[in-house]
């Protein structure tokens, strides 16, 4: 009896000195340990997690509650390869430096400390010069390679450089989910050998040989609007302000997004947009006194135009429409938007703001304006 004692006070030994054991299995739910992990807030704006087996950094903002449960931005990376595999856990960030002389004798720019020697930094350079990228490095974004640290793109790299301050939490984890957000895709899926020119292809410098291609030089790749205003010209249903800049932040008119709905039907002559868009009343309710065709279309008259483009012009029914009561101003909602709110909601084309609020009379962007035009194309391809 004394020996079965013994051996049972000694198992209880070893199972308090080793709680790693009895987490172990609750850190593989990725549900339940994203959850413990979306704390309050201390103080800093975001909150950082690495999924290392689905090489996907996501980073979240505080809710009206005060925890970090909003994703913000995605980002692709390379954690650590074998033999060299990032720490899982939960770290502050420390310091930062523009620059670091690598291990393997690389240099990374944009780093950000996690813990010791283990960064978020950019893809690696041969030298202290962002002309030259080690382009293999680049093009294994995506899945593990590093020596532990968490590779970036330039943009991302400097974003959290630029964004996360000292104290900021990252945590590190394995999940089958890359996040909310998805896994995001590189800017450049593959630098061939007759691309490569050195630079990474995200790289904000003036100086950088991508910027040429880039459709708009406002429009840098890693913004959060960057593949909504390349599917709106490629489409052309929306073009810059003149043959450089797209300016994502200006306000879209009634005027232009009537001719936006009909270039979408099909029209060729813009000068008939208005009377076009006024013949199938896809703005009646809005045209009453003190309307201007060039002045600010709000959110809600913008989902109007689009909801009755669907509905009468393209003779199409809707579904999945959303209960909207739940939004602080939804009775701020004109009645002829509610159906078209209930529906943009239901749909996915806009979202309540951080602050759940559907900010009805509030001016849509140029930027706004492209994301729900993509987000609208592909629920109807």
């Amino acid at each position: 009896m004394k020996r079965i004692t013994s051996l049972f006070l000694a198992l209880v030994a070893v199972l308090l000195l080793c709680p790693a054991v009895q987490t172990a299995s609750a850190a593989q739910d990725q549900e339940d340990y994203i959850a413990a992990n979306h704390t309050k807030s201390n103080g800093r704006p975001y909150y950082i997690m690495v999924n290392r087996a689905q090489s996907t950094v996501t980073v979240y903002s505080l809710d009206e509650n005060g925890y970090y449960t909003v994703p913000v931005k995605a980002m692709i990376c390379s954690t650590g390869r074998k033999g060299h595999a990032t720490p899982t856990g939960t770290f502050s960030i420390g310091g930062r430096w523009t620059w670091v002389h690598m291990l393997d004798n690389s240099y990374g720019q944009y780093c950000t400390q996690i813990k010791g020697n283990i960064l978020f930094h950019s893809v690696c350079y041969t030298k202290k010069d962002p002309s030259t990228l080690m382009t293999e490095e680049y093009n294994g974004l995506g899945a593990p390679a590093s020596l532990g640290c968490v590779r970036l793109q330039t943009v991302d790299a400097k974003w959290i450089f630029d964004n996360c301050a000292a104290g900021t939490k990252v945590t590190v984890y394995d999940g089958a989910d890359p996040g909310p957000l998805g896994k995001p895709a590189k800017y450049i899926d593959y630098i061939s050998e007759e691309q490569a020119n050195g630079w990474d292809p995200t790289d904000p410098r003036e100086e950088n040989p991508w910027r040429t291609a880039m459709l708009y030089t406002d429009v840098l790749p890693g913004a959060w609007y960057y593949e909504d205003v390349r599917y709106v010209h490629q489409a052309g249903l929306m073009s810059g302000v003149s043959s450089s800049k797209f300016d994502p932040d200006a306000i879209v008119t009634y005027q232009a997004m009537a001719k936006i709905l009909y270039q979408m039907a099909g029209g060729v002559s813009p000068d008939e947009a208005m009377n076009w868009a006024a013949e199938l009343h896809l703005m009646d309710g809005m045209t009453g006194s003190g309307f201007a065709a060039d002045g600010p279309v709000s959110r809600q008259g913008l989902v109007t135009m689009l909801y009755r483009y669907e509905t009468i012009c393209r003779e199409r029914k809707v579904g999945n429409l959303a209960n909207i009561s739940t939004f602080k101003d939804a009775p701020a909602v004109r009645d002829y938007a509610r159906y078209p709110m209930q529906w943009a909601i239901g749909n996915g084309l806009i979202q309540g703001t951080p602050d759940n609020t559907l900010d009805p009379t509030g001016q849509a962007s140029r930027a706004q304006v492209a994301a729900i035009l993509h987000r609208y194309g592909e629920l109807t391809k």
